[in-house]
């Protein structure tokens, strides 16, 4: 019943206090794991009072720098203690809020607020208090901060455990089973907390994490794995060492073997579940005339100790955790699934998590500064011992020491919490270097060295600078330390040399590390041997220049002489590196015993990269011996011509409007080149009428003066200004770009005789003969070819023939009735050429046919037959040898066009469409004359 009430009163007001979790980033020092040492006699105790009176100081831990922030419970504020100089600064929390324990990152300070329900985060670079608002009745207390900064948290009041995320304001709660229904009222006060990180799953791949926290009212310790919300709860009611005991546990922690300890506040117990599993056993306290209270704690893992305060009884004490008690028990074990997991062994109700936005608001927290009161030091003795328990007594005893931390030296840091008190102090832990050497024993011949690897280690109090030095050394041996002191932890290099005249024998020296007053040693020995027989080695060296340079594709060799310098022969195997790609190489002589030479050959390929390649030969005995050639030889590569040249069927060319003609553009290749090289020209002026098109668009000729040719088409419309153009031809490749110029010129093909006989360009039928010419047959290769050849021949008189029409009205009357059977018959012809128009090859060839063979029956029949009727001549044509005849000339230049339709051959379609055309229309023109002769005879 007496437990009960202290726990209770305890538990009750502003006064209680509990440790929390490890705090801090606390990282373990630094200095070499050791076997815990023996219980220190005597510690230096200093003390400070804090600025504010009756601050009440709670939490306590160490930043990164080796600043010391604390929480002041009972004024609302948080406190930072600067060691160097004895300076406090101090922020005040808005509203109070009772702060309680916390925990520093790189940037800041995390802390609960157990009465304004939140979680509060310092920003010190910018003296910015951000704080995250928890559900009514919360009363946060322990707190562990991951270094991704998720926060972990007990909520006391709602028997709950809560996580944070920072970034997005994320909260997450899990209501434990058995969890009150009254906020501010807990039946299980869930107190300290302790984050460990686990790989999990089928192939430990997944990183978890335990969450380990006490629960004091439940007397309990609970574990929940986050990943899939399984919870594991002991009951410590089981252990029943003591009948009845109520263990209170409070803070909690894990040591790097495992174990997870906690303090046991009312059974006066630091306890330890074993491994992490339901083993039990503990540290018993000393005793006492009245209940200790051990609240919180922190490992030494330096010195393999647990370091604790007792609150009640004013005393800092350890445990040594290499030498647990025998006192063992199996504790009752229970698991079970909060929601939302769906399964059979849900946990009790009420019990969950639930995940929300928090609030977050920022304020200005502005710092004070005071210089500290520094108390006269002291000296603290062991108060009492029992097994692996030792403790301190502080000078007040009714300090209340309520936090524990660790500096980086080892020096045990506390908060005094009574607000009379109103302290924070330290016990400073004697300075302990350890020395240790590897090797301890070395054997050289005369005349070698020796090295040996120094080790300056930590295990407790503030480092001081530490000189080395070789004690009963013999004046035949040099030594020096590399380097000869520092500040532990550190490392050094011993070096011992001997000379040809050392005499043989062991030696034994020690090493002595001196600091402080304190000079620990470590004796090692050096064995002093005659030289062996000389073994054997060979030399290397390059016979005529270490330098050659070659072209891509070229040769190259180097001589090597390989000489014996000592011992027997033995044999030696040359290798060789450092090519680059597309070389081959080899030796004359692969191995033999030296004296020998060997020739390097090296091949390049055309395509070897060019650069300066150092070329490592190494040689190899068979005993294990090896050197490398030096210098290297420096096989430099040089980059062989790779280009190309353009030329061109002819460099000039005349084009009259709505014409086109064909170039063969010859492209060389010089040197290996072999690359793609891509096509495409410009004309100087430009001018949209004037076109060139590549076929194809580009060529990859052969290396070494491999030739491959691409059509050129050149095309002229009927808008091509007529003026003389430069068309610039451009290859393209990876070597630099080619061209070529070719002079063009343009003249302007007017139809001369139909302007003439129309009176202008305008009129509805010189329109039409243009618009026929330039939208049917220059549109396709045969029509355009034929236009060529028919221009050659059409305006070698044209302009003498429209010239005179000009001066002669009646000509003009009478070419102008002459043209209206062409206009016609081009009309019908156009017909054709627009029903087959998706052919555009086969519409042109029709409509040639067409035209040809109306213009034969108009311009050859119907004249000729008047003309021989007038004149009475008597002429026998039979229509079979005429069609005979036809078939004769017209089949093979119809052969012909569609050869050269298939090899796109200009010169061979201009013969055969010209060949076509004058076929069809003699024919027409005979088989006309035929028909109306004999129409004629058999009617008159």
């Amino acid at each position: 019943m007496v437990v009960i009430v202290i726990v209770l009163m305890l538990l009750s007001g502003t006064t209680s206090v509990w440790a929390s979790s490890t705090y801090g980033s606390n990282t373990s020092p630094s200095a070499v794991q050791t076997t815990a040492a023996s219980p220190i006699s005597a510690l230096t105790l200093t003390e400070w009072t804090v600025p504010t009176l009756g601050s009440g100081p709670w939490g306590i831990t160490v930043d990164s720098s080796g600043k010391i922030w604390f929480t002041e419970n009972d004024t609302g504020k948080l406190a930072r203690f600067d060691p160097s100089n004895n300076n406090f600064t101090e922020w005040s929390v808005p509203g109070g809020g009772n702060p309680r324990y916390l925990f520093t990152n790189g940037t800041g300070v995390y802390f609960t607020e157990y009465t304004s329900n939140k979680i509060g985060f310092l920003n010190v670079g910018n003296n910015i208090l951000y704080e995250w608002q928890l559900p009514t009745g919360s009363n946060p207390v322990g707190i562990y901060v991951e270094q991704n900064n998720t926060v972990w948290f007990t909520e006391s009041g709602r028997d709950a455990i809560g996580r944070l995320l920072p970034g997005n304001n994320q909260l997450t709660e899990w209501s434990l089973p058995g969890a009150t229904t009254n906020p501010g009222n807990p039946l299980l006060e869930p107190w300290g907390i302790y984050a460990q990180p686990s790989l999990t799953g089928q192939f430990h791949n997944v990183t978890d994490r335990l969450i380990w926290f006490t629960e004091t009212a439940n007397n309990a310790v609970g574990m929940l794995q986050v990943t899939n919300n399984l919870l594991t709860l002991w009951n410590l009611n089981t252990i029943n060492i003591i009948p009845g005991l109520k263990y209170g546990p409070t803070d909690i922690t894990v040591d790097s073997t495992g174990n997870v300890i906690f303090t046991a506040s009312t059974g006066d117990r630091i306890s330890v579940l074993v491994g992490g599993g339901a083993v039990y056993r503990d540290y018993a306290l000393p005793l006492h005339p009245s209940l200790a209270m051990p609240t919180s704690l922190k490992v030494d893992s330096n010195r393999r100790l647990v370091w604790f305060t007792e609150y009640n009884a004013g005393i800092i004490g350890n445990a040594n955790t290499t030498s647990l008690t025998p006192n063992q028990a199996i504790l009752t074990q229970t698991q079970c699934t909060l929601p939302p997991a769906i399964g059979s062994n849900m946990c009790s109700s009420p019990s969950g998590s639930i995940t929300t936005t928090a609030s977050l608001t920022a304020t200005d927290a502005v710092p004070t500064m005071n210089n500290g009161i520094q108390l006269p030091y002291s000296t603290v003795s062991i108060y009492q011992t029992n097994q692996a328990v030792t403790e301190y007594r502080l000078p007040t005893v009714t300090a209340r020491p309520n936090s524990v931390t660790l500096d980086s030296a080892g020096n045990v840091w506390f908060t005094e919490s009574n607000a009379t008190v109103n302290r924070i102090g330290r016990l400073s832990i004697p300075y302990v270097f350890p020395l240790s050497v590897s090797p301890t024993t070395q054997t050289v011949s005369q005349g070698e060295s020796a090295t040996y690897s120094i080790s300056v280690n930590l295990l407790s109090g503030t480092p001081l600078p530490v000189q080395l030095s070789l004690a009963n050394a013999s004046s035949s041996l040099n030594a020096g330390f590399t380097p000869q002191s520092g500040t532990p932890p550190f490392t050094s290099t011993l070096t011992v040399t001997t000379t040809n005249s050392t005499p043989t024998g062991t030696y034994t020296m020690d090493v002595v590390a001196t600091s402080g007053g304190q000079s620990p040693s470590s004796t090692i020995t050096l064995t002093v041997g005659s030289p062996p027989p000389p073994a054997f080695d060979f030399g290397m060296q390059l016979i005529g220049g270490n330098n050659a340079t070659i072209p891509q594709g070229g040769s190259a060799s180097f001589e090597v002489e390989i000489t014996l310098k000592s011992g027997s022969s033995e044999s030696v195997i040359l290798t060789a590196t450092g090519f680059p790609a597309k070389t081959t190489h080899s030796f004359t002589t692969t191995s033999g015993l030296p004296p020998f030479t060997a020739t390097l050959n090296i091949q390049t390929d055309v395509d070897a990269p060019p650069d300066s390649y150092h070329i490592i030969i190494t040689g190899s005995s068979s005993g294990g011996m090896t050197h490398e050639l030096s210098p290297s030889p420096v096989l430099e590569i040089t980059q062989l011509t790779r280009d190309f040249n353009l030329t061109t069927s002819a460099n000039e060319i005349t084009l009259v409007q709505a014409s086109r003609t064909d170039l063969t553009l010859t492209i060389t290749s010089i040197g290996p080149f072999d690359g793609n090289v891509t096509l495409n020209g410009e004309f100087s002026p430009s001018a949209p009428g004037l076109t060139a098109t590549f076929s194809p668009s580009w060529a990859t000729p052969q290396p070494n003066g491999g030739i491959t040719q691409v059509v050129v088409e050149i095309v002229a419309t009927k808008n091509t200004l007529g003026q003389t153009y430069q068309f610039t031809v451009t290859g393209t490749s990876t070597a630099p770009s080619r061209t070529h110029q070719i002079t063009i010129t343009v003249r302007v093909s007017p139809c001369l005789i139909a302007t003439a006989a129309f009176g202008s360009q305008l009129s509805p039928e010189v329109q039409f003969l243009r618009t026929f010419r330039d939208q049917q047959v220059m549109r396709t290769f045969a029509g355009s070819n034929f236009m060529t050849a028919f221009n050659a021949w059409y305006y070698s008189f044209s302009p003498a023939v429209a010239q005179f029409e000009y001066s002669h009205a009646v000509v003009r009357s009478i070419i102008r009735a002459t043209l209206y059977p062409l206009i016609g018959i081009l009309h019908l012809s156009s017909l054709s050429y627009t029903a087959l128009a998706s052919q555009p090859e086969l519409a042109i060839l029709t409509t040639g046919i067409m035209a040809s063979f109306l213009i034969g029956l108009a311009y050859v029949a119907l004249p000729l037959s008047c003309l021989l009727c007038l004149t009475k001549k008597q002429i026998r044509i039979r229509s079979k040898n005429i069609m005979k005849w036809t078939g004769v000339a017209l089949i093979p230049a119809l052969m012909a066009f569609i050869l050269a339709e298939a090899i796109v051959a200009t010169w061979l379609m201009m013969l055969a469409s010209a060949a076509i055309v004058l076929v069809t229309v003699v024919s027409a023109g005979v088989l006309g004359v035929s028909l109306i002769l004999q129409y004629i005879k058999r009617v008159f």
